[in-house]
C-alpha cells in the first residue's frame, strides 16, 4: 500500500504535543515497516530523514497557509501520487480527495468542544469547521487515549468505523541522569538553581499554570525550592503573568520557555518534584517523562491523566489548591513516600514505547487497506 501522511507538524521544533507525536511515531514506523510505501506531505519544507528507501516526502505548495493547502492543493497531490490511504495526524482530513482513498484520522483531544475558551481563535474556528466532516469522512479513528476515544463517541456518534487507542511512547533519551551532572548542566545552560519544583507545558489557560503557582505560593515559606516553568510561550496568559508578578514569591519563579530534547531530561532529573495540574489532556506525556527521569509526580485527577499515570502519581483535584499544596509538601518531606512513587513511576513508563505505538498504527493501516471493520 501507499500511505500519505499529513506531516505539517514536523515543521515545528516542539518537544511535546502533536509535533513530538508525529516525529517519534514516524521514526519508529520507518524502522519497522518494510512492506508499505510512505509519502510525507506538507505545504512547506520540513526536516525528516530516514534510511528506509520506501519513504519520500513532498512539499512546496502554491499557498502559504497550511489549512487552505490541505483542502485545495493536497487532494490533487494525493491523486497524482496514487495514494491508497491518507493519514490525518492532527484531527483533520483533506475533504475533497478522491473517494477511493481510504483514511485514518488521529484524534488527540476535543479541546475545541470542551475548553474552547482556552484556544487561539484561529485554531478554534478551523477545528470547529473541519473536524466534524473529517470524522464523518474517515474510515478509522485512532485516539491517543481511551478518554479521547470516548469523547469522540460521545460528541460525534461515529458508526461503522475502525476505532483504535494507540497510547503515546516515551523517548529513549528520557531516563534518570546523574544528579550532580544534570544539575551542573542546567545551571550552565539555563541558569537554573536547585532545589526546584518543575512543571512542563505550553503557557496557556488549559495547563493551569496559575494553579501551579498558587500551590507553590501556599507552601513557599516552608520549603527552599524555586518553581521552574518549562514550555512554549503560548497564549491568553497575560492575566496569569500579571497576577504572578504581584506576588512576593515571584522572584522564586523561573520561566524557562522552550528547552531542546537533548537538555530536557537533565531539567527533569534535577527537579525534586514534577507538578502537572492540567485541566484537560488528550494524553499528557510530561508526567511520564518526569517518571522516566526518576522524579515523583503530582498530577490532575481529570480527563486522560489517571489513565496514563495510574497509581504511579499522586492525583489531585486541579482546582483544589490546598489539596495540591499539601501533597507537594508530603512528597518533599517524606523520603519513603518519595522513593515509593519514584519506583512506581519507573515501572509505569515501561508500558509506553513508540515501537508499541508504531505496531498499533501498522495494524490499523492493514485493517483499513483490507476493508476490515469492527
Amino acid at each position: 500500500m501507499k500511505i500519505g501522511i499529513d506531516s505539517r507538524p514536523l515543521r515545528e521544533e516542539k518537544t511535546s504535543g502533536i509535533p513530538a507525536y508525529v516525529r517519534n511515531l514516524l521514526k519508529s514506523l520507518a524502522d519497522l515497516d518494510q512492506k508499505n510505501d510512505y509519502v510525507l506531505y506538507a505545504h512547506k519544507d520540513f526536516p525528516f530523514t530516514t534510511s528506509n528507501p520506501r519513504w519520500s516526502k513532498r512539499s512546496g505548495a502554491l499557498t502559504r497557509y497550511g489549512t487552505i493547502w490541505m483542502q485545495l492543493e493536497l487532494p490533487l497531490w494525493l491523486k497524482e501520487d496514487q495514494i491508497d490511504i491518507f493519514w490525518g495526524t492532527q484531527h483533520t482530513l483533506p475533504l475533497l480527495m478522491p473517494k477511493r482513498i481510504k483514511t485514518v484520522l488521529t484524534m488527540h483531544d476535543l479541546v475545541h468542544l470542551i475548553f474552547p475558551d482556552t484556544m487561539k481563535a484561529k485554531n478554534y474556528i478551523i477545528n470547529k469547521l473541519v473536524i466534524p466532516p473529517s470524522i464523518a469522512r474517515s474510515n478509522a479513528h485512532v485516539a491517543i487515549s481511551h478518554w479521547t476515544l470516548n469523547d469522540v463517541k460521545k460528541h460525534f456518534y461515529p458508526k461503522n468505523k475502525i476505532m483504535k487507542v494507540t497510547h503515546l511512547g516515551i523517548g529513549k533519551n528520557f531516563h534518570p541522569r546523574d544528579a550532580s551532572q544534570a544539575q551542573k548542566r542546567v545551571k550552565e545552560e539555563l541558569n537554573l538553581q536547585t532545589p526546584y519544583i518543575l512543571t512542563v507545558g505550553t503557557f496557556e489557560p488549559r495547563k493551569n499554570i496559575i494553579g501551579t503557582f498558587h500551590a507553590f505560593e501556599m507552601i513557599a515559606d516552608q520549603i527552599p525550592h524555586r518553581l521552574v516553568i518549562v514550555g512554549q510561550k503560548g497564549w491568553k496568559n497575560e492575566a496569569t503573568f500579571r497576577e504572578m508578578k504581584q506576588s512576593k514569591y515571584w522572584p522564586r519563579v523561573h520561566i524557562v520557555g522552550f528547552v531542546p530534547d537533548e537538555l530536557l531530561p537533565d531539567v527533569y532529573s534535577s527537579a525534586d518534584l514534577f507538578l502537572f495540574p492540567s485541566l484537560y489532556e488528550g494524553f499528557g506525556i510530561p508526567p511520564l517523562e518526569a517518571m522516566a527521569c526518576g522524579v515523583p509526580v503530582v498530577a490532575s485527577n481529570v480527563s486522560s491523566i489517571p489513565e496514563v499515570v495510574e497509581d504511579a502519581a499522586i492525583l489531585v483535584n486541579p482546582n483544589n489548591i490546598a489539596e495540591m499544596s499539601q501533597h507537594i509538601l508530603d512528597l518533599l518531606q517524606n523520603r519513603s513516600l518519595r522513593d515509593r512513587m519514584v519506583k512506581k513511576g519507573l515501572e509505569q513508563i515501561k508500558k509506553f514505547t513508540w515501537t508499541k505505538t508504531a505496531h498499533a498504527m501498522m495494524e490499523v493501516f492493514d485493517r483499513v487497506g483490507s476493508n476490515s471493520s469492527v
